[in-house]
């Protein structure tokens, strides 16, 4: 439990757009309110760059938004004068551009710092024209961060192999998931659904979701299935072009982002994701949470971890796993294979169970438990720090 009375804590993230890590940050205030209000904390949440936000922040925290652009420099000047002015006992960031201004600002401010990391770093800018830089910074200041916060065993592991990051500092704390609200969500009346039974897939239409892949693999399969796909993004019409291509344009239905997609999850037969780089992906341990069967890439990092229960798992081809059904990257083939598995006789029914099950794993509980550690952690090693120097 967090110990730490009357102390002031500074969240910062690059915006509220619509995205996993926004969604977090705003469940994690939610999820500590009764913590934080009853040690008499004075909680911030920082936004680096004025956009619209999709995201509810909580009324007890106090949100200051600045005007950064969405540029690194800017970001650190403005951020760092705030700092100064209003001395927060201890930063909290999401997201690698507020970890590396956070972590910098934090050591020259003696300010502990605890960034949390979203993506396995190394596969997620390893398409970037920026990514050679944005990796770089990653190695130069993550290690410097008080505490670090990996959303699975793999992105930790990823860091601690590849990004100079000690194992001693990192805590993995899964992301944690309200049933009770999803379900409620869910049962919200939508009048677009398809009218066929159909398979879903959820995420910004971007390379690295690799929508390409579902659309050709599907097209491929012997599923008689409708595909539904929620996101929006620069990729939109090249699929809608793709799914005309393959033959299948009357089955694939593009319906761009839904603020609430719960209730087309819940009547989808189950969720595939073909993504190349994940951190924690939401969108499994959702569907997970709905009951709702899984096919997803074995990408680094996350899907092995949640449907087999060890990131280290390989797949030459698909594996049909202990929760869900695991295909090899950007594998045409894996992935309509897997799809096939998935429609066979009495597949989609044991999945569902095996999903319920699984879903238990990641509670609210866990993850108020696991902050509140790293949060006394971070803060405790300041206290011991300033002690030495008195």
């Amino acid at each position: 439990m967090f110990n730490n009375s009357n102390k002031s804590i500074a969240f910062v993230i690059n915006s509220l757009e619509g995205g996993g890590a926004e969604r977090v940050i705003c469940n994690l205030l939610r999820t500590m309110q009764d913590t934080f209000t009853s040690q008499k904390c004075k909680v911030y949440l920082l936004l680096l760059d004025d956009l619209p936000e999709e995201q509810q922040c909580p009324d007890y925290v106090e949100k200051v938004t600045l005007n950064a652009k969405g540029k690194l420099i800017p970001s650190y000047r403005q951020l760092s004068q705030w700092v100064k002015t209003t001395q927060p006992d201890l930063l909290v960031s999401f997201l690698t551009r507020s970890n590396v201004v956070s972590t910098i600002i934090g050591k020259r401010q003696n300010i502990p710092s605890v960034i949390s990391e979203r993506v396995n770093t190394s596969s997620h800018f390893a398409t970037s024209r920026t990514g050679f830089i944005s990796k770089f910074m990653v190695k130069a200041v993550y290690p410097k961060a008080t505490c670090v916060v990996p959303v699975s065993q793999g992105v930790m592991q990823d860091l601690v192999d590849n990004y100079a990051v000690p194992a001693v500092k990192c805590s993995v704390m899964y992301n944690a998931y309200d049933q009770a609200s999803l379900l409620e969500k869910s049962q919200i009346t939508v009048n677009d659904l398809p009218q066929k039974t159909y398979c879903i897939g959820i995420g910004r239409l971007v390379a690295n979701k690799n929508f390409t892949l579902m659309i050709k693999a599907f097209a491929k399969s012997d599923s008689q299935r409708d595909l539904v796909i929620l996101g929006q993004g620069p990729d939109m019409p090249a699929l809608k072009a793709l799914a005309k291509e393959q033959g299948v344009e009357s089955r694939v239905h593009l319906l761009g982002f839904r603020e609430n997609p719960y209730p087309y999850l819940v009547n989808a037969d189950y969720l595939v994701s073909t993504s190349n780089a994940e951190g924690f992906p939401n969108g499994i341990a959702e569907a997970m949470c709905l009951g709702k069967p899984v096919i997803a890439t074995n990408c680094q990092s996350g899907p092995a971890e949640i449907l087999t229960g060890d990131n280290n798992t390989r797949t030459e081809s698909y594996l049909a796993a202990e929760h869900g059904v695991l295909c090899k990257v950007n594998d045409i083939d894996a992935v309509k294979s897997a799809i096939n598995v998935m429609e066979e006789q009495g597949s989609i029914e044991k999945y569902q169970q095996k999903s319920q099950q699984r879903a238990l794993d990641f509670s609210y509980q866990h993850m108020q438990a696991t902050f509140s550690n790293v949060m006394n952690k971070a803060l405790k090693k300041t206290e011991i720090k300033e002690t030495t120097n008195d």
